[in-house]
């Protein structure tokens, strides 16, 4: 079992954690999560090197994954009595960096690098602007890890497929990250099947395309549909059925689905073709639970708690995340399980 720590992004404070948990379970990794905060998530797993990377091509909301070398107390005298006694393996040059997460910041980042890395420079030479190895270390109030980082993730890629830069634009898109993160929430596997029944311009398609879904999206709008095709192209999508439809219409027109991720209408900017959006969402609900494979997972972004409370007439609720957009506007990331 190796030690794995997540370095995770503080944009929510239970999202990134679910979904790294998530990715780990996607790909099928057997895991223990030994501890956690709004800053990282400590786990002990059975994971190579390729997992370890194709985790790293799909996660959203981390920063790196690191393997994690020792813990120590939180001391710099401690620290560097552990780093002393045990021995590391650094492959050509190395540099150290501190994250200190610690509530009363007592000690600078900067001392623990510089000390630590006059240990490790006894042994291997030092590089500080383009090191084969990084090591890093995360100060907390409970604990000190010291880390070799295995993967940092590439969040500018996100911000690259924001909804301004894609061929089909609508402000009421969802920004890329989130779109991933909910498709990570879903468990989707490479060449498994995922579904979005309100597809609008494609970016939940789009992000699980990247990772090798196959996708279905569905949208009663033609012009969505199309926009949605047009983006997916561009990327070089390949694997996709898209359709314009009423949402009641897709049971007739697909296969069980391993998953359904999508961001239902609001009844605002989107359209609901004038229907009450209580009626639309048991609808909705109701081809969900029809089309999703047993055990399968949908992962429904709702405007409010009684949207959530209605989804439980058909599946089972397993999580919730509040992610506020603005002042007047929360949105509820829902993850559902085929009852």
């Amino acid at each position: 079992m190796k030690k794995i720590l997540f370095e995770i992004s503080k944009e929510h404070p239970t999202l990134p954690r679910s979904e790294a948990k998530a990715c780990l379970e996607a790909e099928g990794v057997y895991f223990n999560a030994v501890e956690s905060n709004d800053t990282f998530l400590f786990v002990e797993a059975e994971a190579s090197k390729p997992l370890i990377n194709r985790i790293a091509e799909r996660v959203a909301f981390s920063f790196f994954i690191d393997e994690v070398l020792f813990i120590s107390p939180p001391s710099l005298k401690n620290l560097l009595s552990k780093a002393l006694s045990k021995d590391i393996e650094i492959e050509g040059s190395f540099r150290v960096r501190c994250e200190n997460h610690q509530s009363h910041k007592t000690l600078k980042s900067v001392e623990v690098e510089q000390k630590l890395g006059e240990i490790y420079a006894q042994t291997y030479p030092v590089n500080i602007k383009n090191p084969d190895a990084e090591i890093r270390v995360i100060l907390t109030d409970e604990r000190w890890y010291v880390c070799k980082k295995s993967v940092k993730i590439d969040r500018s890629s996100f911000e690259a497929r924001k909804v301004q830069h894609r061929p089909f634009f609508s402000p009421i898109s969802l920004h890329p990250r989130l779109a991933r993160a909910m498709v990570n929430l879903s468990k989707v596997a490479k060449g498994e099947t995922l579904l979005d029944p309100f597809c609008g311009t494609g970016g939940i398609l789009l992000e699980a395309g990247l990772i090798g879904v196959n996708l279905i999206g569905g949208d009663i709008q033609e012009t969505m549909v199309d926009g949605c095709k047009k983006t997916l192209d561009v990327y070089n999508i390949k694997n996709y059925n898209l359709f314009q439809c009423d949402i009641s219409e897709i049971p007739s027109k697909v296969n069980l689905v391993d998953a359904v991720v999508t961001d239902f209408p609001y009844g605002r900017a989107a359209t609901t073709n004038r229907e009450k959006t209580v009626s639309l969402y048991k609808r909705a609900f109701k081809t969900i639970d029809e089309v999703l494979k047993e055990d399968g997972r949908a992962v429904v972004t709702l405007p409010n708690m009684e949207a959530v409370e209605q989804g439980k007439g058909f599946l089972r609720l397993e999580e919730v995340h509040p992610w506020r957009v603005h002042k007047s506007l929360t949105r509820y990331i829902t993850v559902y399980e085929k009852k």
